[in-house]
């Protein structure tokens, strides 16, 4: 048995793109929920858009680093 965790990137049916376990259970562990101005411009992109975001969170993030003595700039979202 493995501590491994399986998580998957969902969007629900109310628009709203999450990160979750892939069994499904429990809160997700991140929501993205895109103003109706943000979502009529990203349009189909919307998707990419949170994969992205999602992606550059858990790279840039201490939770999911194993012992890395590289130290982690911080960043601002403008």
């Amino acid at each position: 048995m493995t501590d491994t965790a399986i998580l998957e990137i969902v969007e629900l049916s109310d628009g709203e793109i999450v990160l979750r376990s892939a069994e499904g259970e429990g809160e997700p562990l991140l929501r993205i929920r895109f103003s109706e101005e943000a979502a009529e411009l990203l349009q189909q992109s919307r998707f990419e858009v949170a994969q992205e975001m999602i992606d550059h969170a858990i790279t840039r993030s201490k939770l999911w680093q194993e012992d890395s003595e590289e130290p982690v700039l911080p960043s601002t979202v403008h």
